[in-house]
């Protein structure tokens, strides 16, 4: 066999195994273009312990509501940057309560930023005219690990963030990492809910952890030949030198 056949053979096989390798790093590989594909059926962000809370009230008569505007609680810094910004607003403590001035204590744990709105609004009616009261999370945010470009802890503006976009927030992933089956923790109470998703497949738009709640944690686990590939790379100058003497002194024996 001459070198040009087997110059001809190698490029023919690393063709294939590229290929090959394409299923394993593609997204959402079975779905069809223009048609649609309904999302998890339900979303809804609950309020837990340790949540930071921006609560503001507001009516017609502003002077009435500023007894249940008062200075909130101050929380160090934001979660994402480098900023040492101070985040204000109303830590739910361990038990689950919020402490809103005038009205008290409030039971605030497991339930919605509407629902607490429209319970506040309930209690307000009896002091204020018609009450507005609007409600964001001050510490929303997700933990992206493992192989992405940019591993960390990232701020949520909003409370609608799927796994795809936290994964874009962190660079994406890394050409190695095991798009099967990433691994999403949560918090549910006092305990800890685990779950894999498959991000190569459509299933994973049906699927209760495509949407993150707060700080859940997302990791991605590195391929075996990254692993492989990180323990070899000291020796891989060497390795690609010794092969490129064999394949000379291979051509010089055929010919």
């Amino acid at each position: 066999m001459s070198v040009y056949k087997l110059f001809i053979v190698w490029v023919c096989g690393m063709c294939i195994l590229g290929c090959a390798s394409s299923k394993k790093v593609v997204y959402l590989q079975d779905i069809k273009v223009d048609k649609r594909v309904k999302a998890a059926c339900e979303y809804r962000t609950v309020i837990h312990v340790d949540d930071l809370l921006s609560i503001i009230v507001s009516c017609d008569d502003i002077e009435a509501a500023l007894p249940f505007n008062t200075p909130m609680i101050g929380l160090g810094k934001e979660v994402t940057s480098g900023n040492q910004q101070a985040a204000l607003g109303y830590l739910v403590d361990k038990e689950g309560y919020v402490d809103f001035p005038v009205l008290g204590k409030l039971q605030v744990d497991g339930i919605s930023r509407n629902e607490l709105a429209d319970m506040l609004k309930e209690k307000l009616s009896g002091y204020l005219k018609n009450p507005i009261v609007t409600i964001q999370f001050l510490n929303f945010k997700v933990t992206v690990l493992g192989e992405v470009r940019n591993p960390g802890s990232y701020k949520v503006n909003s409370e609608r963030i799927s796994i795809l976009d936290a994964l874009g927030m962190a660079g994406d992933l890394q050409i190695n990492a095991k798009r099967k089956n990433v691994l999403v923790m949560r918090e549910d109470g006092n305990e800890k809910v685990f779950s894999r998703v498959d991000l190569t497949s459509s299933e994973l738009l049906h699927s209760p952890f495509f949407y993150l709640q707060q700080n859940d944690v997302v990791y991605v686990e590195p391929s075996r030949g990254r692993i492989v590939g990180g323990n070899a790379g000291t020796f891989l100058p060497y390795i690609l030198s010794s092969v490129s003497t064999f394949v000379a002194v291979l051509a010089l024996i055929i010919r």
